[in-house]
C-alpha cells in the first residue's frame, strides 16, 4: 500500500513551526501589548534551533500586519525550548496611523490567538544572482516588473503605487471576525480596498499597507526589515504556492525623519525544493495508506454477493477492515434494514426514506449503526457501497471522534443520481475533512481511486499520485461550448496552452466543466502536454463527460450555481467561444471580481476559431455599462478579447506588473 499526504503545508517545502498561539499576557498599556507565545516544533526544526538559530525568523500573521499591527520577536534561543515546544516573548504595537489602534485590538490579543510562525531560512537554499535569473528565465517564479537583482542574489521590490484603506471603519465585531475566523483573511479582502496613487509617499513616522505582484512555485521570498527606503513589518516570509497573485500585501513604515517616495523593500529568494519540509508529525503516528483501485474492485464482488433480507428498497452494505495489507480479506460485511422483514410497499418506502423525523414510516436502520462492535482493531477503515446519507453520516462522525475510524471508501456517490453528489454531500465531505477522516472514492468515472482533499476551501477528488501536483499547480479555468472546435480552432487552442506553459512554466493545469466540445479538446491537449487537468462535472443531459482527468468534483443538477464556486481554485479565467452557459459563467466571474471574491485579473475572451467578431458584443455592452455608471471602470480594462496566444501572455506580463 502506498503512502499518502496528510498536511497540505507539506507541499510548500518550508521548514516551519506550527502557528504560534498566545499562551500568556504579560502587560497591556497604551503603547503595546507584551505576551508569551508558544510554538509547536518538529524534530528537524528543533535540531536547527540548537545548531543554527540565527537562520530562524519570526513571520507575523499576514492578517494582523494588514491591520497595521507590528509584532516584534527577540531572536529565539535554545533556553526557551521545552520538548517539542518553544515559548517566546513578543510585543505588539500599532504602527500605521489611521488603522485600528491597540484599544480596539487588546480584547482580541488573548489566550489562544494565532499570531505567526517560526521559519528556518536555510542558507544552503539561498539563491545567488545567477540562480535567481535562471529561475526567472525558466518561468519557475514571477517577480514584480520593477525588481532589481543585486550581485549577492538579494532583490529590491518596488510596490505598486497603491495605498490600501478600509471601505468603512471596522467595528469590534468585524475586527473579531477577521482575527478569529478561518476565512478572516478573505473577509479582510472585502473590507480593504486599494487606491491608485501617482506616487507612493510615506511621511516620517507614518506607514502604509500596499501590494505587489508575485507568483512563487518552488521558491519562497524573505523580506528584509530595516532597509533604508522603508521597513516592512515582520510578516516577512512569502510562501511558495500560497504567494500567487496581484495582491501580495506589504506593510511598510517610515521610521526616518524624512519622507520616503516610492519605497523599496529588500528580500532574499530561497529554493523551497532544496529545504527539508517542516510538517510536524506526532511521535508514533502511523503513516496513512490506501488500498489500490484493483483491490477495491475485487472486494466489490463480495458486496455484490450480499443480498439484503429485510429492506427491499436499498442495498446499502458496509464493511469494516483493519487497514492492514490483508485487511480486505478479513473485512466484515454488514447489511442495512430492520431486524424483521419490512412489509411496506416500494412506493411508501421511497416516500418515507426521505423523512428522517420521528414520524417517519421508515425505521432508518443502516449497516453503519451495526459496525461498532466489529471495531476491535482501531482505527479501522469503513467501506460503503454508497456515499453516506444523513443518518449514516452522524454515526460515522461519532465513531471518528472516538478514534475508531481513520478512512472511508465508497463506490457510488448516490443511489439515485449515480456519479453525482448533492449539496449536502459536499458539506459532509467538508466535515469529514475537519474531523480528520480520509475519504476515498472508488470511481467508475475514470476507473481510478480518488482521494478527497481540500484546496482553498473547496474539496476535490484527486488521483493519489497527483495530489502533490494538485496542490502545487497554478490553475486556469477553461470555459467553452460543448460544440467541437474546427481543426484550425483546435490547433489555436493548443498554441494557447503552449504559450501559457512557456510563460508560467510547467507547474500549471486547467479545470473545465468536464463536458464535450471545447472542454474535451482542452482536456486532451493538456494531457498531451503533461500538465494537470481537472473537471467540475454536472448532472445534465445535453453533453457527454470527459472523464480522463487528474482531479474532479461531481455535482447534481440542483448544485448548478454553487458548482461555480469550485472554479475559484483557478487563478485565471479563459473563455473560449461558448454559448449561454459560458455567458452565465462570464457574468458570475465579473461579478465576483466586483465583490472582491476574486482578484481583478485579466479575463481572457479567446476567439478560438479566430478572425471573427464572436466576443465584440460583450466588449460593447461592458463599455456601455461603464459609461452609464452601472459597472466599475476597471472592469473594461480587465476584459481582453484576442485570438493571439502571445497577446494573452503579454497581457499577463503587463497588467500583472511582472518581470
Amino acid at each position: 500500500m502506498a503512502k499518502t499526504f496528510k498536511n497540505n503545508h507539506l507541499f510548500r517545502g518550508l521548514l516551519q513551526s506550527e502557528d504560534g498561539i498566545i499562551s500568556r499576557i504579560l502587560d497591556v498599556n497604551n503603547r503595546s501589548i507584551r505576551f508569551q507565545t508558544t510554538f509547536g516544533l518538529n524534530p528537524i526544526l528543533i535540531d536547527e534551533f540548537k545548531n543554527r538559530p540565527q537562520h530562524i525568523v519570526f513571520s507575523e500573521r499576514s492578517r494582523i500586519a494588514r491591520l497595521g499591527i507590528q509584532i516584534n520577536c527577540d531572536p529565539p534561543d535554545t533556553s526557551s525550548l521545552q520538548g517539542e515546544m518553544i515559548t517566546l516573548t513578543l510585543v505588539a504595537s500599532a504602527v500605521i496611523p489611521g488603522y485600528p489602534g491597540l484599544d480596539e485590538f487588546k480584547d482580541f490579543f488573548t489566550l489562544g490567538l494565532p499570531v505567526g510562525r517560526l521559519v528556518f531560512c536555510d542558507p544552503e537554499a539561498l539563491l545567488s544572482s545567477d540562480e535567481v535569473l535562471e529561475a526567472i528565465e525558466h518561468a519557475e517564479l514571477k517577480l514584480p516588473v520593477s525588481t532589481t537583482i543585486s550581485s549577492d542574489g538579494s532583490i529590491l521590490i518596488a510596490p505598486h503605487k497603491v495605498v490600501c484603506r478600509f471601505r468603512e471603519p471596522l467595528d469590534k465585531r468585524t475586527l473579531g471576525r477577521i482575527l478569529l475566523r478561518e476565512d478572516g483573511r478573505e473577509l479582510l479582502n472585502r473590507y480593504q480596498v486599494r487606491d491608485t496613487m501617482p506616487s507612493l509617499t510615506i511621511a516620517p513616522g507614518e506607514g502604509v499597507v500596499t501590494t505587489c505582484s508575485m507568483y512563487l512555485n518552488e521558491h519562497y521570498v524573505v523580506l528584509q526589515s530595516g532597509f533604508a527606503l522603508g521597513r516592512n513589518l515582520p510578516a516577512t516570509v512569502l510562501d511558495p504556492i500560497k504567494t500567487r497573485g496581484i495582491r501580495i500585501y506589504l506593510e511598510i513604515v517610515n521610521q526616518s525623519n524624512h519622507p520616503i517616495v516610492n519605497p523599496l523593500i529588500s528580500a532574499k529568494v530561497y529554493n523551497a525544493a532544496k529545504s527539508r519540509n517542516g510538517v510536524r508529525r506526532k511521535k508514533g503516528a502511523q503513516t496513512a495508506s490506501f488500498y489500490s483501485y484493483r483491490q477495491m474492485r475485487d472486494f466489490e464482488d463480495r458486496f455484490n454477493g450480499c443480498s439484503n433480507q429485510t429492506c427491499h428498497f436499498l442495498d446499502k452494505p458496509a464493511a469494516v477492515a483493519d487497514g492492514g495489507t490483508d485487511g480486505l480479506k478479513k473485512a466484515k460485511i454488514f447489511l442495512n434494514g430492520p431486524s424483521e422483514d419490512c412489509d411496506v410497499t416500494r412506493a411508501m418506502c421511497s416516500l418515507a426514506r426521505h423523512d428522517f423525523s420521528p414520524k417517519s414510516e421508515c425505521s432508518h436502520v443502516y449497516a453503519v449503526s451495526r459496525i461498532e462492535d466489529a471495531l476491535d482493531r482501531i482505527p479501522a477503515v469503513l467501506i460503503m457501497k454508497y456515499f453516506p446519507n444523513i443518518i449514516e453520516h452522524r454515526d460515522i462522525i461519532n465513531l471518528t471522534c472516538e478514534g475508531k475510524l481513520t478512512a472511508l471508501y465508497f463506490y457510488e456517490p448516490s443511489c439515485d443520481h449515480g456519479p453525482f453528489l448533492s449539496q449536502q454531500d459536499h458539506h459532509r465531505l467538508e466535515e469529514y475533512h475537519a474531523f480528520g477522516l480520509e475519504v476515498y472514492w472508488v470511481s467508475g468515472l475514470n476507473d481510478c481511486l480518488m482521494k478527497h482533499t481540500m484546496r482553498d476551501g473547496m474539496g476535490y477528488f484527486v488521483a493519489p499520485q497527483r495530489i502533490a501536483d494538485f496542490h502545487k499547480s497554478m490553475l486556469f479555468a477553461f470555459y467553452g461550448s460543448n460544440l467541437k472546435l474546427s481543426p484550425r480552432g483546435e490547433i489555436k487552442l493548443g498554441k494557447l496552452l503552449d504559450a501559457l506553459i512557456e510563460f508560467w512554466g510547467r507547474r500549471i493545469g486547467i479545470v473545465t466543466g468536464g463536458g464535450s466540445g471545447v472542454m474535451e479538446q482542452a482536456n486532451t491537449l493538456a494531457r498531451q502536454r503533461g500538465i494537470l487537468s481537472g473537471a467540475n462535472f454536472l448532472d445534465i443531459t445535453d453533453q457527454t463527460m470527459t472523464t480522463d482527468v487528474d482531479f474532479c468534483q461531481v455535482f447534481q443538477a440542483t448544485c448548478r450555481h454553487s458548482r461555480q464556486k469550485w472554479f475559484e481554485i483557478a487563478s485565471f479565467p479563459i473563455f473560449n467561444i461558448g454559448g449561454l452557459g459560458s455567458l452565465e459563467e462570464l457574468g458570475i466571474t465579473l461579478c465576483n471580481m466586483k465583490l472582491s471574491i476574486l482578484d481583478p485579473v485579466p479575463v481572457i475572451l479567446f476567439d478560438t476559431e479566430g478572425g471573427g467578431d464572436f466576443w465584440n458584443g460583450i466588449h460593447e455592452q461592458i463599455n456601455e455599462m461603464v459609461r452609464q455608471g452601472r459597472a466599475p471602470a476597471w472592469i473594461k480594462d480587465n476584459i481582453v478579447i484576442t485570438d493571439d496566444p502571445k497577446t494573452v501572455t503579454d497581457v499577463y506580463r503587463q497588467r500583472l506588473h511582472l518581470l
